[in-house]
């Protein structure tokens, strides 16, 4: 769907037009072709119209769809309060004929007619679905890289089944796919599929909406995650909006709170005071900050490494169980160091020593199904933790003892004549010491003229 109506609701209009911006950049970049239609009312939304008066409820949502399907057009939102309306409104009126000829007869009068043969979409199942997270990724011009993101999805956007058949209800994975197409790491969290709890607010239960918003906000922060994303306006007022009010009360959860479009506009190159990010309640300068150290931190980690293959690692982790050394020692995590590298950790993985546990044996390797394994890499960590004399004692000490004899140790002519053994021919040391005597000037400190 290339070319359809844009259904924005009430919320984000009027309270966050910010997020409407953000929408439209994105879906101009995309090359959406975006219809604006007169006439549209509120979807209407569920808990303060439908508890009220169900056949309003239906009603005026299959008039709002009947207003596109009049335009020969699909519908995409960017609400997923207007999205579950309109679902739940099509399954319903789909599967009660009479309920949908009598809101028809009523319909007439506009000179509309409601058949719900039209598409209906939410924008973060446009971009998953009809953009592709693949083709995302190619529009990305400043990537997210190292940023830690957690994904907020809200209950809307995949309940109720089966009016709402998306992604999995329970283990939902495509707006995480397109967080990552962005260049970020996700960030798994225990309160993933938790709901935000702003509908308490509407009906006078505050307290209990602040502690949705609380352990949700906590449980982020704890994971270290630079950002929240969201991709419903209500689920943004709860997080962004009364966050505001907890830290107005001296509660320390900082967590800066995004809209999936802010997201996908900036990764595209477009700039925060463009889109108006500032009106955030919650100050996103801290992700900026973070965004910016660690764009240096990869053209750091790029003087040494192939970034893109660490990223690839990070993202398979199909040899996570693989290395025989972690089976003894579970200290020791080869994936986990990967992800540090990308997490801008360079300094901390070298100072930390456990790369030194890779004992390449190319385990790895072998059981890769790309033949790619990650000794190599750690080959290179231990050349680096070297260079900044952070090697163990033992590793310095015979790197040093081969320079200036070209052996790692001597024979014990003791036991080789006992066992009847010829004495070595002589060796090459002398030769090695010679030619690699500017190495053994700068390992033992002299300087060779």
């Amino acid at each position: 769907m290339r070319e359809f109506a844009v259904f924005c609701g009430c919320t984000i209009p009027a309270r966050f037009p910010f997020i409407e911006k953000t929408t439209r950049v994105v879906f101009d970049d995309l090359g959406a072709g975006v219809h604006e239609l007169a006439g549209h009312t509120c979807c209407p939304e569920g808990t303060l119209v439908k508890a009220n008066d169900e056949d309003a409820f239906y009603t005026a949502a299959a008039r709002n769809l009947a207003i596109v399907e009049k335009a020969g057009l699909g519908v995409v939102t960017p609400c997923n309060g207007c999205y579950s309306t309109f679902k739940e409104a099509a399954s319903q009126l789909r599967a009660e004929w009479r309920d949908r000829d009598a809101i028809n007869e009523r319909l007439a009068s506009e000179d509309l007619h409601y058949t719900g043969d039209l598409e209906i979409a939410h924008f973060a199942e446009w971009l998953a679905d009809t953009v592709g997270a693949g083709a995302l990724s190619t529009r990305v011009t400043r990537p997210l890289w190292g940023m830690r993101v957690a994904v907020h999805y809200g209950c809307h956007l995949l309940r109720p089944q089966p009016a709402v058949r998306w992604d999995d209800p329970l283990h939902p994975t495509k707006v995480e796919e397109l967080v990552s197409a962005l260049g970020a790491q996700v960030v798994d969290y225990t309160t993933k599929m938790q709901c935000c709890g702003g509908a308490l607010d509407r009906v006078g239960e505050r307290e209990g909406s602040l502690a949705f918003a609380r352990r949700k906000l906590t449980d982020v922060q704890n994971e270290g995650a630079d950002a929240l994303v969201v991709v419903c306006p209500s689920c943004f007022q709860q997080f962004d909006l009364n966050q505001a009010a907890l830290q107005r009360a001296n509660e320390d959860v900082p967590v800066p709170v995004f809209y999936l479009s802010e997201l996908v506009a900036l990764a595209m190159g477009h700039e925060p005071d463009e889109l108006g990010l500032g009106m955030h309640r919650v100050s996103v300068d801290s992700f900026f900050d973070r965004w910016e150290a660690r764009s240096e931190e990869k053209w750091r980690l790029a003087e040494h490494f192939d970034v893109g293959l660490l990223a690839k690692w990070d993202a398979c982790q199909a040899c996570k169980d693989d290395c025989p050394v972690c089976k003894i020692d579970p200290a020791f995590q080869p994936n986990e160091i990967i992800a540090d590298l990308l997490a801008g950790r360079l300094d901390d993985v070298i100072a930390e020593g456990q790369l030194w546990k890779c004992i390449e044996c190319y385990t790895c390797q072998e059981m890769c199904h790309s033949r790619i394994g990650m000794a190599g890499v750690f080959r290179q960590l231990k050349e680096l933790a070297l260079e900044r004399g952070a090697g163990p004692d033992a590793v310095g000490a015979a790197y040093t003892e081969f320079l200036k004899t070209g052996a790692l140790g001597k024979p014990r002519e003791s036991v080789r004549k006992k066992l009847g053994l010829d004495s070595l021919p002589a060796g090459g040391g002398d030769a090695v010491a010679r030619l690699l005597s500017p190495a053994v000037g700068a390992a033992d400190g002299t300087e060779k003229e």
